[in-house]
């Protein structure tokens, strides 16, 4: 009896211990991306594309749709899931067991045909910034509806922006009325921006530019008291009263380009996005190259440890240009990444 007793006991810990291995099955929201379900349900947005690994049926993480069916493991496993590289198909990587969905056969077609492959999780392009010789802000934010010091998705806030920038952008000339205006808004939007800190080089010590971060979008509904209001629509992080604004233009992350190139360039990782030192895999990094110095988006290169012995500890691949700078995603590191660590052409 005692023998019985105890393999029932054990038959019930292992069909607890299954439950709680199973996966989670999420049904997509509106306005949901992988960035944004990684960091609700994972509570690290960085994981996406360790998610997107694991759904075989979502062909661009970009397009994903409400209604539709993804698999969340755990973060444990997902943590020790293989991540694909750009230069291999994503069939080709090492998924886990996911369920079966169906998904439309015309939209997976129509989306097989323009064949489009981004370098980048589009929400993560925009948030990440740049470095800007100079602060690119034509206005900023200077109040939050209900009084608060920060604001997000659904916010009311207050600018401070030319009324002429307002109306250029409203498709209005000089001479129209604010109450024109105020009765007919249009789709006037805008960067929340915020201005980070000056970037130094770490050997030299020039200065770069200001490390620019996009907070969120806002879109301009009305002007009360001569001073235009918006509505925050979208947030990659907390909007703050003082941040700068920036005029709205869609921003499409690169593709993946045919050929993956690693041109003979080097020099040193002069900042992080997480504006820490050490970065690790998936994070994004800022180049003391750009444009002018010849890369192209899609280029990748090696980085290297320091002293005693320079030796390869990874990979990083450009994803945004700018004339002097540049950024680029670290698609692998045996060690951790800091500013002053050098990258270049030398294979691994």
């Amino acid at each position: 009896m005692k023998r019985t007793y105890f393999i029932f006991i054990i038959s019930l810990l292992l069909v607890s211990s299954n439950i709680q291995a199973q996966d989670a099955e999420y049904i997509i929201q509106k306005n949901d991306t992988l960035w944004g379900i990684s960091g609700s349900n994972l509570e690290d947005p960085f994981l996406w594309p360790k998610l997107w690994s694991v759904n075989p049926h979502i062909v661009n993480p970009d397009l994903i749709h409400p209604g539709g069916r993804i698999v969340i493991p755990s973060r444990e496993i997902l943590l020790q899931q293989e991540l694909p590289t750009v230069d291999k198909k994503l069939s080709s990587v090492k998924k886990l067991k996911a369920p079966d969905i169906k998904v439309n056969s015309f939209a997976a077609e129509a989306i097989e045909e323009k064949h489009r492959k981004y370098l980048i999780d589009k929400n993560l392009y925009i948030s990440t910034g740049w470095i800007s010789e100079d602060s690119p802000a034509v206005g900023k934010i200077i109040a939050e509806s209900s009084g608060r010091e920060i604001a997000g998705k659904g916010d009311i806030v207050y600018l401070n922006i030319s009324t002429k920038e307002i109306l250029s952008r409203s498709g209005l000339d000089d001479k129209a009325s604010l109450i024109v205006f105020q009765n007919k808004p249009s789709k006037n939007r805008f960067y929340a921006i915020k201005n980070i800190k000056v970037v130094k080089h770490p050997l030299t010590g020039k200065i770069l530019g200001h490390l620019i971060r996009l907070a969120g979008i806002l879109e301009i509904i009305g002007i009360d008291n001569n001073t235009p209001k918006a509505k925050i629509i979208t947030s990659f992080e907390d909007i703050q009263v003082g941040d700068g604004l920036l005029p709205y233009r869609d921003m499409e992350p690169p593709l993946v380009p045919d050929i993956i190139r690693t041109p003979k360039a080097e020099g040193y990782i002069v900042e992080s996005s997480s504006t820490y030192e050490l970065s690790g895999e998936n994070n994004i990094v800022f180049l003391d190259k750009g444009q002018n110095d010849g890369l192209l988006n899609g280029d990748v290169f090696s980085v290297f440890s320091g002293s005693p012995i320079e030796k390869v500890i990874g990979k990083i691949q450009i994803i945004s240009l700018q004339p002097t700078t540049s950024s680029a995603v670290i698609l692998n590191s045996t060690d951790e990444v800091t500013i002053g660590t050098k990258w270049g052409y030398k294979s691994l």
